[in-house]
């Protein structure tokens, strides 16, 4: 499926509505601004409101090899994430509707060359960590084009057979980011730190100063309204997409880089979530 770069992704942050008014002509881009603008609205009540981060499913699974025997064909060692929905840093709703299986062997392999192995250390627990790969496991938006239909050419060209989309479908990409030094950063809970070590009577008052703040922690550049690149985003990453787990893969240097024995091992500190309102009043009730 080819993609479809969405306009709430770009620079300019449209708020102004559409105008209709009898005999005015409207063209392509005028129905394009119209929902841009309602997906806007809704994307930024979503952010606002329930944060950025995983509202329901999305559970990452490590699954080690299954030798073949006889009479099964045995399983490769696989990452699993399970369906779910996430709400990334944009306000846009991701939904995984299916689990999305990742073959960790055939990954490294296809990267062993440019893998980059951690040596091998003692994490701040006091952890003993063999030699490594560090990946991280990101959930983002895409949108896909989808229905072919014929359309008039544009540009400076004739054409018979030109075509567009006649649909665009709200979906998602995992990335794998490799990351080139221990104990990289992960995301920041910017409300989790606003009440850590604070009394439970001045909570209140450390909230709102953390809603006060919240505007900034939403992360755009007032100069040219664009996402803040946050410490854990790598260069060239998407900026929006949503955290779900660090991957250690035990692994040899090279180059290239060799998988080394021993099961995959998953970390979901750092990955935010986006609770619902019952969520909270549960909590609250305890």
């Amino acid at each position: 499926m080819s993609r479809y770069p969405d306009p709430l992704a770009q620079a300019r942050r449209t708020t102004d509505r559409l105008f209709y008014a009898t005999g005015v002509l409207l063209d392509a881009q005028d129905f394009l601004d119209e929902q841009t603008y309602h997906r806007g609205r809704q994307a930024r009540a979503l952010h606002f409101l329930h944060g950025s981060g995983t509202a329901a499913g999305l559970r990452v699974v490590y699954e080690a090899e299954v030798p073949a025997a006889e009479g099964t064909p045995g399983r490769e060692e696989r990452l699993l994430v399970h369906p779910g929905v996430a709400i990334d840093r944009l306000g846009r709703l991701i939904e995984v509707p299916s689990t999305v299986c990742l073959r960790v062997q055939r990954w490294f392999d296809a990267n062993a060359a440019d893998l980059p192995v951690l040596v091998a250390d003692t994490s701040s627990d006091g952890t003993d960590r063999p030699a490594r790969v560090e990946v991280d496991l990101y959930l983002r938006y895409v949108a896909c084009e989808q229905g072919k239909t014929p359309a008039l050419a544009a540009g400076p060209y004739d054409a018979l057979n030109a075509v567009q989309p006649s649909r665009l479908r709200d979906y998602y990409d995992i990335d794998l980011i490799v990351r080139d030094r221990a104990d990289a950063p992960l995301p920041f809970d910017h409300w989790a730190s606003a009440v850590e070590g604070v009394d439970p009577a001045d909570r209140p008052a450390a909230l709102r100063e953390a809603i006060y703040m919240a505007w900034d922690v939403a992360a755009r550049v007032s100069s040219q309204d664009e996402l803040n690149r946050l410490p854990e985003y790598v260069f060239g990453q998407d900026p929006t997409g949503v955290f779900l787990a660090r991957v250690t893969i035990p692994a040899t240097a090279g180059p290239p880089a060799t998988r080394a024995p021993g099961d995959v091992t998953l970390s979901e500190t750092g990955r935010l979530f986006a609770y619902t309102t019952a969520a909270l009043l549960a909590w609250l009730a305890q």
